[in-house]
């Protein structure tokens, strides 16, 4: 596969800080010789940086990211490359997604938490906890609205997949919403017969990866782990049946910080889960 690595090295709006040193962490790791060696083709490595005219602030910041990243994003398909982020924080999916429109797209989203509060729900004020609620147009509408090519994804094409670690209003909301929440406990085995159902024809795929969706015996992929959570073959083999029923548009891997990956152990997980990502192609 013909592959552009995206990396957006932001944790909260701050450089290279907790789960932004992860993009980069992943390349010097080995990453790109990794796919090489797959049989992979890494064509461009593309960094998403802010506006160096204002300072950092987490809102500004993410937003400003997103539309960059959305722009590389339809740039890299444009020139017939698959891309794939390394993003710090969650929300880097709304960029993602906006890249990919107009098609109608489906999200499949392995995380250990909701990211479906709003600036209603909240109790930390954590933007990052608000990601998948972006993306479906739930808030944040006039910032997103700059994004280019932004529109929400229709909550029936969305999966979350994995997430144990909800708040209160959270989980209500995530509760009436058309988003199919697939628990551990049901991964893989009970997914090709959700996704068989769910109406995703003529659907382009964004597949999503929070590394801390992995149990924390696997290793820790930041600082907010949560127990019980999917091994590496059990996230390997859901990508896999993912992609069989649609074909991706573009992946991400996110939330990955290596100062809490003590033994490498989840930057290994990461390589796997991107060789499940791209085999045989999108």
């Amino acid at each position: 596969m013909d592959i552009q690595l995206l990396l957006v090295p932001y944790d909260s709006g701050q450089r290279a800080w907790r789960c932004g040193a992860g993009p980069e962490h992943l390349l010097r790791a080995g990453l790109a010789a990794h796919l090489h060696r797959q049989g992979h083709v890494v064509t461009a490595i593309h960094m998403i940086e802010d506006d160096p005219a204002y300072p950092p602030a987490e809102i500004r910041t993410a937003f400003e990211l997103t539309r960059r990243l959305a722009t590389a994003v339809r740039s890299a398909r444009i020139a017939g490359h698959f891309p794939i982020v390394l993003g710090g924080n969650c929300n880097t999916a709304v960029g993602t997604l906006s890249g990919l429109t107009p098609a109608r797209r489906a999200t499949f989203w392995f995380d250990a938490h909701g990211d479906f509060n709003t600036p209603e729900t909240t109790t930390t004020g954590f933007l990052d906890g608000m990601g998948l609620a972006m993306t479906t147009g739930l808030c944040w509408h006039h910032l997103g609205a700059m994004v280019p090519g932004f529109q929400p994804v229709a909550a029936e094409a969305t999966f979350l997949l994995g997430a144990r670690d909800l708040d209160p209003l959270e989980a209500a909301l995530l509760q009436r919403s058309a988003i199919t929440a697939v628990p551990v406990g049901q991964i893989p085995e009970r997914l090709p017969d959700l996704l068989a159902r769910a109406p995703l024809a003529d659907t382009l795929g964004y597949l999503h990866v929070d590394l801390d969706v992995l149990d924390p015996a696997v290793g820790h992929a930041n600082n907010l782990p949560v127990p019980n959570g999917l091994s590496l073959p059990q996230l390997t083999t859901a990508v896999a049946a993912i992609r069989a029923r649609v074909p991706l548009g573009a992946a991400a891997l996110t939330s990955y910080s290596p100062e809490d990956d003590h033994d490498q152990s989840v930057c290994r997980g990461a390589f796997a889960a991107i060789d499940a990502i791209v085999a045989n192609g999108p």
